[in-house]
């Protein structure tokens, strides 16, 4: 037979409330590093070892289109990403056209040879 217990309401809330996870946290963090920024403002990364370049550059992109902005990268080497803040472009907020159908529907390889 099991060993059955009432839970405490300490227990339930620690059940209940599991807290943020580790993307939520990430996101968070760089929200508050941009959110120092505004447009036309300048800034750089310095990279702590073990940090992925491209990583460190998506994460700053997605932060900046949370806040409607848009970073420009300038080239550097090593361990430091410096940056601008603009503004968002505006086409690339806009959904790509959607290609109409034409009347005959698109086929593979050569067209037969009509005699």
């Amino acid at each position: 037979m099991p060993n059955v217990r009432k839970l405490s309401q300490d227990e339930v809330r620690t059940l209940e409330n599991k807290g943020k996870g580790q993307r939520k946290l990430v996101e968070e963090l760089y929200d508050a590093i941009l959110g120092e920024y505004s447009e036309g403002d300048y800034g750089e990364a310095t990279l702590e070892p073990g940090e992925n370049r491209l990583t460190v550059r998506n994460r700053l992109k997605a932060a900046a289109r949370r806040r409607n902005l848009a970073v420009d990268f300038r080239r550097t080497k090593e361990d430091m990403l410096r940056f601008q803040v603009v503004a968002a472009h505006p086409e690339a907020a806009e959904a790509k056209p959607v290609a109409t159908s034409s009347a005959e529907p698109k086929t593979r390889g050569r067209k037969k040879k009509v005699v």
